[in-house]
């Protein structure tokens, strides 16, 4: 075309790239564009919530149910080497009884995370409000807790230390388990709270649609 232009300098310019043919995205009436044209695209957060869902509760389900089969012998793990085999003893069977129940508990709710993502993950509607009650009974539960730490298994934790008579150790193993104590609580609280929030928006109410 160059040439033409050169040697004949009466003919137009050539027509732009793609003269002729319709714009992207064009379609002529009549036509069916494909499904969700001109759409917002699908959030994939439930779906990406849900792949959590289950990953989370499938470790927090596993760990539980060690502790469940294990009993008495999990807190037999630790060092014992400052405290006598009485005062311990009297520890574990101080606290086996509240810890095992939330222990169960906490197995159930991991199943029921598990069953929850995969309705995360396939936009089921039941799943909506199931994220929503979930979240809003683990925070219940990390509530009940906190109480029992706080009214049983500190001050049980407590006559324990109270049997160590070297300050240093007994300083540094309260402080140790009473982090770990509220830690864990601070760990699984997150979670439910991005749930609940997350099925609140609009935007994933809109998508969950699947029977």
């Amino acid at each position: 075309m160059y040439y033409v232009q050169v040697m004949n300098p009466g003919y137009p310019p050539p027509p732009p790239p793609g003269y002729g043919y319709p714009p992207p995205g064009y379609y002529p009436p009549g036509s069916l564009p494909p499904p969700g044209y001109g759409q917002p695209p699908r959030s994939s957060t439930p779906k990406t919530l849900g792949t959590l869902s289950i990953v989370f509760g499938g470790i927090v389900a596993l760990l539980n149910l060690v502790g469940l089969l294990a009993g008495k012998q999990f807190g037999q793990m630790m060092d014992t080497t400052h405290i006598s085999k009485a005062a311990f003893d009297r520890y574990l069977s101080d606290i086996h009884g509240v810890t095992m129940a939330l222990t169960g508990v906490m197995f159930v709710m991991s199943l029921s995370l598990i069953w929850i993502g995969i309705g995360q993950r396939g936009y089921k509607r039941w799943a909506l409000k199931a994220s929503q009650w979930w979240g809003l009974a683990a925070l219940v539960f990390l509530l009940v807790q906190l109480i029992v730490n706080l009214t049983v298994v500190m001050p049980a934790m407590d006559r324990l230390l109270d049997s160590i008579h070297a300050s240093a150790v007994r300083g540094t193993m309260g402080a140790m388990m009473k982090i770990g104590i509220f830690t864990g609580i601070l760990f699984y609280a997150p979670y439910p709270l991005v749930l609940i929030t997350s099925f609140r928006k609009q935007a994933n109410i809109d998508v969950m649609d699947q029977d």
